[in-house]
């Protein structure tokens, strides 16, 4: 009798460990940014447990596993946890760490060329009465081909500060991503390509080296799709001081560090419903002087939509009927096109040079390049431009066109998928299988001991 009792006791406290509040996974907490409260039966202890497990930053520490640290603090390999510049480069594996293909660009001479003045000096206005500089930063991105269009249609000339690798797009220079051929598109149309850094971090509030990083490697990005790269910049969140020693090393490298008199303020009105604000402001400033006397310098986004399909055509149509005329950075400061970027004579993409003519009829070879055309970037091995793989491939003639090519390995272990145990949500050891068998078996010996 006492046999079977304890028996039964034990089915019940099997089925019984099935039956508790279950805590939420690191996925659920970032999907919250926040930790959701829990049942008042689970125990502090175990709730300060488990969160350790999926904290990381200031505080807490690295993730590990080669994990990411979303800007939320939890540990994490989804695209949400990995892009940058949410992700917290200091405590875990972030996209930003995957570095672009070919040597660095240190070595390349730094000249100061021209009459614009080079950092720790900050530029906030056009020099020239009657232009007005629209500039685009964060892209490409989705958005990017499609503002190119209505420029071209406009024949107006911007300037475009380039992001290497935000948002989880990838870094620019990856074969078979449309971001290469976009930023030739943006040279031939006779736009101005400027940085924004690798991965949009804040200058200020990284080291002296990992600024050094932002810069370099979006150069080496650059320099693998043009042949060069710019000497104009945008610090990410206008965010670059005297106080870090930021503005101080924008100048050793060489840069012209770009800032803005009209914020468009674009990223706060992305929807049709509020876009209008930034009509609005783009407005008042224009209405504060005459083109005779005023210029200006915008700042926007080609990487909100309403940025792309309302706000720039508005700008565009006002800018014509105040008397403006839409022009590079470069142009309304008066600095002349070659002083805009930095050869790498090393390099074998020519875009930049002059001593290379684009394809016109989509044949290549010779001294005739693909890159800068309209019919792809790469010269296939039967001297015809294109983007496909038999183009791009083997057989790529790649001193006349861009060409596949092996990666440089990371300069931090890459964040792949991985194999895991299954396991619960709440980390028991307990199977879900069991479970179900654990409650049928609690039925019957409940019923059994309720009979006798």
């Amino acid at each position: 009798m006492h046999l079977r009792v304890l028996s039964q006791l034990a089915i019940i406290a099997t089925a019984m460990a099935c039956v508790h509040i279950t805590l939420p996974t690191a996925k659920e907490l970032e999907s919250n940014d926040s930790i959701i409260s829990i049942g008042m039966s689970e125990s502090p202890h175990a709730l300060a447990e488990r969160n350790l497990q999926a904290r990381c930053g200031r505080g807490f520490g690295r993730c590990s596993n080669d994990a990411c640290c979303s800007t939320a603090g939890y540990c994490g390999k989804t695209k949400a946890h990995c892009r940058s510049p949410d992700c917290q480069i200091d405590f875990g594996h972030c996209d930003a760490h995957t570095t672009p293909g070919g040597h660095l660009t240190d070595g390349i001479p730094r000249p100061k060329l021209g009459k614009v003045p080079y950092g720790p000096k900050v530029i906030r206005s056009c020099a020239r009465p009657g232009n007005i500089a629209l500039t685009f930063d964060d892209g490409p991105n989705k958005y990017t081909e499609d503002l190119l269009r209505l420029l071209d249609r406009y024949n107006a000339k911007v300037t475009f500060f380039i992001t290497g690798n935000n948002n989880a797009k990838g870094p620019i220079d990856t074969p078979g991503m449309p971001w290469a051929s976009m930023i030739e598109r943006m040279h031939r149309s006779g736009h101005q390509i400027a940085s924004h850094t690798w991965s949009h971090q804040d200058l200020n509030k990284i080291t002296p080296e990992q600024r050094r990083i932002q810069i370099l490697w979006n150069e080496v990005a650059l320099r693998n799709i043009l042949g060069g790269f710019p000497t104009y910049m945008r610090p990410p969140y206008s965010s670059c001081a005297a106080k870090s020693g930021c503005l101080k090393d924008m100048g050793k490298l060489g840069y012209h560090v770009i800032l803005y008199d009209i914020d468009t303020e674009d990223y706060r009105h992305d929807s049709p419903n509020a876009i209008q604000g930034s009509k609005d402001i783009f407005d008042k400033n224009l209405a504060r002087g005459k083109s005779s006397s005023k210029s200006w310098l915008v700042i926007a986004h080609d990487v909100h939509e309403q940025t792309v399909y309302n706000l720039t055509e508005h700008m565009l149509k006002k800018s014509d009927m105040e008397g403006y005329k839409i022009v590079t950075v470069g142009t309304c400061l008066g600095d002349p096109e070659e002083n805009w970027y930095r050869i790498d004579e090393s390099s074998e993409r020519p875009i930049l040079r002059k001593d290379r003519v684009i394809s016109r009829d989509g044949r290549c070879g010779g001294e005739v390049t693909c890159l800068g055309s309209k019919f792809g970037s790469c010269c296939s091995k039967k001297n015809y431009c294109g983007n496909s793989l038999k183009h791009c491939g083997p057989g790529c003639q790649p001193k006349v066109g861009r060409c596949q090519r092996a990666r440089r390995p990371p300069t931090v272990p890459d964040h792949g998928s991985e194999k895991r145990p299954t396991r619960s949500d709440a980390g028991t050891v307990l199977q879900p299988g069991l479970c179900i068998v654990g409650l049928v078996l609690f039925s019957a010996t409940a019923l059994s001991i309720w009979a006798h």
